[in-house]
C-alpha cells in the first residue's frame, strides 16, 4: 500500500520508516504481551501468564513447560513490586521526571535489543528456513556477525555487550561458550567454514535501514524461505 500510495521510492522510505517504528517501538513489548513474531507453534503467548492464550500447533514446545510456570509466576511479583514502584515516585514526583530518568532510557534499551538481534538474524540476501527444511547448523549458520567499528571506533559497544554482536555466529554454534573465548571461537568458524560463514561490514545505521525497507515480506524458493525484493533491488 505505500508503493501504491506514495510512489515507489518515497513508498519504499515510508515503509522502511513504519518497519522501524513498529520494530524498534512497538516490537519489544508487543513480544511480551502477545508473542508478536513468535510464529505459531507455540500459540499466541505473553511472558507474564505462562499459559499459551491460543492453541499452539505444537503443545509440546511449550514456551514455559512444567515447572517454568512457577517461576513466571515469581518473576511476576518482582514486576508488580518495580511498577508499584513506579506509581509511587510519580505520585510524589510527577510523570514527567519518571519518564525522564527512567521511561525514556526503557525505550532505548528496548531499542537497542531489538535492533542488534534483528540485525543478527536478518538481511536482504539471507534466506530463513521451517519445518523440516531447518536444521541446528543451518541456523546457526544463517545467523550474521556484525562489526560496530563505525558506530563506535572506541570499541564501547562490543566492550559492554562482551563481543555478542561481532562473535554472535560462535553464539549460535554453542551458547555455553564464555564471552572471553567467543573471539577465539568466531576465528576457528571463520577458518573452518569460510565459504558459510556470514560476516557483513556495513555500518550498523545503513544495514538497519536496508533491513526495514527489504525485509518485509517473503516467498517459498525451494527448500527456503526469500525475501520479496524482486524489482526494488535498487531502492533498498
Amino acid at each position: 500500500w505505500a508503493i501504491d500510495t506514495f510512489g515507489m521510492d518515497r513508498g519504499i522510505k515510508v515503509w522502511g520508516a513504519l518497519q522501524a517504528f513498529l520494530h524498534l517501538v512497538v516490537g519489544w513489548p508487543a513480544y511480551l504481551l502477545i508473542g508478536a513474531t513468535g510464529g505459531s507453534d507455540r500459540g499466541m503467548t505473553n511472558h507474564f501468564y505462562p499459559d499459551p492464550l491460543t492453541t499452539p500447533n505444537q503443545p509440546k514446545k511449550e514456551l514455559f513447560p512444567g515447572n517454568w510456570k512457577e517461576k513466571v509466576y515469581k518473576s511476576d511479583i518482582g514486576i508488580a513490586a518495580v511498577v508499584g514502584s513506579l506509581i509511587a515516585w510519580a505520585v510524589c514526583h510527577g510523570p514527567a521526571e519518571v519518564m525522564a530518568l527512567y521511561g525514556g532510557p526503557l525505550l532505548v534499551i528496548n531499542a537497542w535489543l531489538v535492533l542488534y538481534t534483528w540485525l543478527q538474524h536478518t538481511d536482504v540476501d539471507v534466506p530463513h528456513f521451517s519445518g523440516a527444511d531447518h536444521t541446528y547448523v543451518r541456523g546457526a549458520l544463517h545467523t550474521i556477525d556484525r562489526p560496530y567499528d563505525k558506530l563506535d571506533p572506541w570499541g564501547a559497544i562490543d566492550f559492554l555487550h562482551h563481543k555478542i554482536g561481532t562473535t554472535h555466529v560462535a553464539h549460535h554454534f554453542d551458547s555455553s561458550i564464555p564471552h572471553y573465548k567467543a573471539q577465539a571461537a568466531t576465528d576457528a568458524i571463520k577458518e573452518a567454514y569460510p565459504q558459510f560463514y556470514l560476516y557483513e561490514p556495513t555500518p550498523i545505521p545503513q544495514a538497519l535501514w536496508r533491513v526495514c525497507k527489504g525485509c518485509t515480506s517473503v516467498m517459498k524458493k525451494g527448500d527456503r524461505w526469500v525475501w520479496n525484493n524482486a524489482g526494488v533491488e535498487d531502492q533498498l
